[in-house]
């Protein structure tokens, strides 16, 4: 009983470990369209950096960060005046704690600036809750426009 209970800890642990490293998994699957310090492919893949820590504030940005990863988004889109035409793929192939680990890492590498004095971590329970009812492109837009 024992050794099975250190064997279910340390799988958990690993499990952990692997999620967690937000960075690893946006520089591997990310960075490519958002760059590497998140500003983002002029016309294409709108910046990271500096535009979402003030979602967080809301709860329609809490919904919109994980929807956004979840169900992707195709269309137009602007940010910071800028008009950006591209898809953004659906990232349902990683785990809820991977995806919340990315999401982490760009909220607080890329705008730590901007973050709510109040900020609590994505957790893996609202890409799970994302993933369970997988928004709409009508429902992001909306979430987008009324977290900015």
């Amino acid at each position: 009983m024992k050794r099975l209970m250190v064997a279910v800890a340390c799988a958990l642990l690993a499990g952990m470990a692997s999620a967690q490293d937000g960075k690893a998994v946006y520089d591997a699957n990310c960075a490519a369209c958002h760059q590497p310090d998140g500003v983002g492919a002029l016309g294409l893949a709108p910046p990271l950096a500096g535009t979402l820590g003030k979602r967080m504030a809301v709860p329609e940005g809490r919904k919109y960060l994980p929807g956004i990863v979840i169900a992707g988004l195709a269309g137009k889109m602007e940010s910071k005046g800028v008009l950006y035409e591209g898809i953004m793929p659906n990232w349902q192939q990683f785990s809820d704690a991977e995806l919340a680990a990315v999401l982490n890492y760009v909220l607080t590498t890329f705008n730590a600036a901007e973050l709510p004095a109040d900020f609590k971590a994505i957790d893996a329970a609202e890409l799970a809750a994302a993933r369970a009812k997988k928004p709409t492109a009508k429902e992001l837009r909306a979430w987008r426009a009324a977290s900015q």
